[in-house]
């Protein structure tokens, strides 16, 4: 029998909470100079997005694994009401860790899925992802229950995710996945997130971000080009930001 898109989708959910209740047993200092390389990917977006943090009093990190990336906005932003989450409980727990580190403690933490989001309606000012929607999959769902939470005038922010035109979404697709075969990914399609935003009376804007750090040899050469010549960034695969505003 045929699967549908849910019980597709709930396999991969599976693999990836099993990766991560493996990822407990992660030697820490691997973990740590991992975390440590994304955030020089992650700090340039606070400047960029730096009025959307200073005016929320309630942000949301989705799909925040073990939480490093809410610690960093709560340090950033002490006077922001900061929650993280993410589907696997094990990874959530972890957060502790990253609270002694950055020396800041987020106000909430919960495990939920992108779809289920346990949070009242019109309550979150700002939900920030950051590497983490293109694990989404069901994004009409997502984004149908990130419209019922943010207030009006609220953003999310889907932050450095991989994208491309339809016409690519395979090859897109297969790269990833070749880069990394263990845990399932996907690729933004652009094209259907404009047809979300538009059925879900969201105003969307892409911000391409073709940075050269923490890249391979070839996959460096690659976002140089894309950085000298911008506009290939509109009809080839590339690192964007998606931002969402509630109108």
């Amino acid at each position: 029998m045929k699967k549908t898109a849910i019980q597709r989708v709930e396999e991969m959910q599976a693999v990836e909470l099993a990766l991560w209740d493996d990822l407990r047993h992660q030697d820490w200092l691997e973990n740590l100079a991992n975390k440590l390389s994304e955030l020089r990917w992650l700090l340039p977006k606070f400047s960029q997005y730096d009025s959307k943090f200073r005016q929320a009093r309630f942000a949301l990190e989705l799909g925040g694994g073990d939480g490093w990336a809410a610690c960093v906005v709560k340090r950033l932003y002490p006077e922001l009401r900061v929650a993280a989450s993410d589907i696997s409980g094990s990874a959530v727990s972890g957060i502790g860790r990253w609270e002694r580190i950055f020396e800041a403690s987020v106000d909430l933490r919960f495990s939920c899925k992108s779809y289920e989001i346990p949070l009242p309606d019109d309550s979150v000012d700002l939900i920030f992802t950051f590497q983490a929607a293109h694990h989404f999959r069901l994004h009409e769902e997502t984004l149908s229950e990130v419209a019922r939470v943010l207030r009006v005038g609220g953003t999310c922010l889907y932050l450095h995710e991989p994208s491309c035109r339809r016409y690519l979404y395979r090859l897109a697709k297969w790269r990833v996945n070749r880069k990394r075969p263990e845990c399932p990914e996907d690729v933004l399609c652009l094209q259907d997130l404009r047809r979300l935003a538009v059925t879900l009376s969201f105003q969307l804007d892409v911000n391409y971000s073709p940075v050269t750090i923490n890249r391979g040899v070839f996959e460096g050469l690659y976002y140089k080009v894309l950085s000298v010549v911008p506009g290939l960034c509109q009809v080839l695969p590339c690192t964007a930001d998606f931002v969402f505003s509630k109108t």
